[in-house]
């Protein structure tokens, strides 16, 4: 059984140093903490047509946690063991997204 612990989250420099530039449409945002936004925006709206947030994950055992939303709904969370994993899974969503 897994316990949280901060102790096995990403090392949130080496998290945004890690994390790919977004293909067009994609914009990216770095915040304090390894925090990286990649949103597609939407003319129609607050939300965003797509976002994927990716932190370090502090409450879990993994390493690294990919938040998903489309438009204001939640998708989908993925939790990472390691920064190249979760790497990997941003590059596929968002090369997916853009239909690359």
């Amino acid at each position: 059984m897994s316990h949280p612990s901060p102790e096995t989250a990403a090392d949130p420099d080496e998290l945004v140093a890690a994390l790919p530039d977004p293909p067009a449409p994609w914009q990216r945002s770095d915040a304090n903490g390894g925090i990286v936004e990649y949103r597609i925006p939407d003319d129609d709206g607050v939300c965003a047509a797509a976002k994927l947030v990716v932190r370090p994950e502090l409450f879990d055992a993994s390493a690294v946690r990919v938040d998903r939303k489309q438009g204001c709904k939640d998708v989908g969370t993925g939790r990472y063991p390691d920064i190249e994993s979760a790497v990997n899974a941003v590059t596929t969503e968002l090369v997916a997204a853009v239909g690359e």
